[in-house]
């Protein structure tokens, strides 16, 4: 039951996951589509939250054996954004405060490896502007490894505060070697409990992105215990 606590739903967030035929990447197979994002495959297998907005769509393979997995493969974290001016200084702080949180969340419980193995899972995580029922222009997509938190202070523009507070959580947990879909989530909330102003200080934004991640957590911990 401690194992893979800390893992959280991160994905289920991240999480969550999916059919044997399930590939990894974005996804999983089964045609159900992609994300708005473009993050997430086989979008559709996600729950009733699907097609709402400020909602939270989840998955959770059935049968799925959890307590097996000692190790885990942290992907970078992806970010799909659609608002225009926004800095790569911007989006590279945002995904290093989920890396963080990631990894701060599982120390003690998974060992964090980069090689995949029959005990060893993977999680993949992107934060996101572009979700359903929003109009979006042209989504840059970056992978952010090696991300750093630079910035300090406040945000200090209502243009950042506005991205920030509408920047929403996909992720999932795979089987490193199958690359089955064990757990999925789709989280707008992130967005909708999170509103910002010029005025936010960034650590406002590490500690909301970490307390959404400990609630993810607590999720999975209950899966766990079934």
């Amino acid at each position: 039951m401690n194992r893979l606590n800390q893992l959280g739903l991160l994905a289920t967030t991240a999480t969550a996951l999916a059919l044997a035929s399930c590939s990894t990447g974005g996804g999983g197979g089964g045609g159900g589509g992609k994300s708005p994002s473009g993050f997430l495959g086989n979008y559709k297998q996600l729950d009733a939250g699907y097609g709402a907005a400020d909602a939270v769509s989840s998955y959770v393979k059935p049968g799925a054996n959890l307590k097996k997995y000692d190790r885990v493969i942290i992907d970078p974290v992806t970010t799909v954004v659609a608002t225009p001016g926004i800095s790569a200084t911007v989006t590279d702080q945002l995904a290093a405060y989920l890396g963080e949180s990631l990894r701060s969340q599982i120390a003690g419980e998974l060992k964090v490896v980069t090689v995949p193995g029959p005990t060893t899972l993977r999680v993949r995580a992107a934060l996101t502007d572009v979700i359903e029922d929003r109009p979006a222009g042209h989504p840059v997509t970056t992978v952010h490894a090696g991300a750093r938190a630079k910035l300090s202070g406040n945000l200090g523009s209502a243009s950042v505060a506005s991205f920030v507070s509408n920047v929403s959580f996909e992720g999932e947990i795979i089987d490193s070697v199958s690359g089955e879909r064990l757990m999925a989530r789709s989280d707008h909330r992130l967005a909708a409990k999170r509103v910002a102003t010029p005025a936010t200080p960034w650590t406002t934004i590490r500690n909301n992105m970490n307390e959404r991640i400990a609630m993810l957590n607590a999720r999975f911990k209950e899966l766990r215990a079934r």
